[in-house]
């Protein structure tokens, strides 16, 4: 089964994973939206793949981008929280998108799907006594992306039992490490910091991973023919401000936000997150959903699963934040 496609190559996952299919000695096809636009197979460059064009709310591309392939890496995704038009932008690239892919594996018979999701699917808010499992599902999502994430799993877990589909989903946490060429909700905070543009976070938690941990935990889930059904691929839970602290620890270019907005007054954040849009301009970054969906609460997930049955051995936190902002500061800040 050496024949695979990565959709959404050009994104922090999909170009880790094209990279790690390549070394293991894969013929890798690689789909972007527009392979003609230079900036879209940017981080493709180099790399001895097939690159074509597939947009997966476009079903009639899809039929040559999987024709002969054994098995299809679903990681084209839309990882944005904030939209004029949530549907549009957010909600059906996620759920319709992913379904077109799967119906595409299904005609041409591929053996094997490997689909990116999110631990936005299992939940937000946990214990570290009590981490959430494969087993749960956000069934309380309140903005577009949390809501898109987890019917798309789920619309994704349907299909495949009503059609016969070998699918296994991967659930990564938030994405760090190297490889980006634009930036994510999760990535945006260390190059703020590192410019000394985050005066105060808010008291959101999240669980981080790899981005190099997550494109093997792909790669262990297809070449298992044990794996099924889910597996979360995170590692530590950290608060926005502790990670941003041992991030400053690991490199002191990092430049710490003055406070941590208490619990109580950050509903008022997208008031002012939106004045500040219309007056300068700067891109929406907090939503009401947000902090419905994040205030306060912190993601404490397991990975036992998927190291137990996978062999799946993520790196040392401090190593990937370390890589992380190496790789802002030489492509974001100091291009030069």
């Amino acid at each position: 089964m050496k024949n695979v496609l990565v959709t959404g190559a050009n994104g922090h996952v999909g170009n880790m994973l094209v990279r790690l299919l390549v070394e293991k000695g894969y013929r890798v096809r690689a789909s972007v939206r527009d392979s003609k636009n230079k900036e879209n197979i940017k981080p493709l460059e180099g790399l001895n793949v097939e690159i074509v064009s597939a947009n997966i709310m476009k079903p009639e591309t899809l039929v040559s981008a999987v024709e002969g392939m054994d098995g299809v890496f679903q990681v084209a995704a839309v990882y944005t929280t904030i939209s004029d038009n949530p549907q549009k932008d957010i909600i059906d690239p996620s759920i319709i998108g992913g379904i077109n892919v799967l119906q595409a594996c299904k005609d041409a018979g591929v053996k094997k799907v490997v689909f990116t999701s999110s631990v936005a699917a299992i939940g937000s808010d946990s214990q570290a006594s009590s981490p959430l499992t494969e087993d749960n599902w956000n069934d309380k999502a309140a903005s577009p992306y949390m809501f898109a994430k987890t019917e798309a799993e789920r619309r994704a877990w349907d299909f495949a039992k009503k059609n016969n589909l070998n699918l296994v989903t991967i659930c990564p946490s938030g994405v760090l490490g190297p490889g980006f060429y634009r930036h994510t909700p999760t990535t945006q905070p260390f190059e703020l910091a590192l410019r000394g543009q985050l005066p105060a976070v808010p008291r959101f938690g999240l669980g981080y991973v790899d981005v190099r941990d997550v494109a093997m935990a792909h790669l262990l889930a297809y070449e298992n023919d044990k794996a099924n059904g889910r597996y979360l691929a995170t590692d530590q839970a950290f608060w926005l401000m502790d990670v941003l602290k041992l991030a400053s620890e690991v490199d002191n270019r990092v430049k710490l936000p003055f406070f941590e907005i208490p619990v109580a007054v950050a509903p008022i954040i997208p008031f002012f997150d939106w004045l500040t849009n219309k007056l300068t301009g700067a891109p929406r970054q907090i939503s009401e959903e947000m902090i419905e969906d994040f205030n306060g609460k912190i993601q404490y997930a397991s990975s036992d699963r998927i190291k137990k049955e996978l062999g799946w051995k993520p790196m040392d936190i401090k190593l990937s934040l370390k890589d992380t902002i190496d790789w802002i500061y030489k492509t974001f800040i100091n291009k030069n």
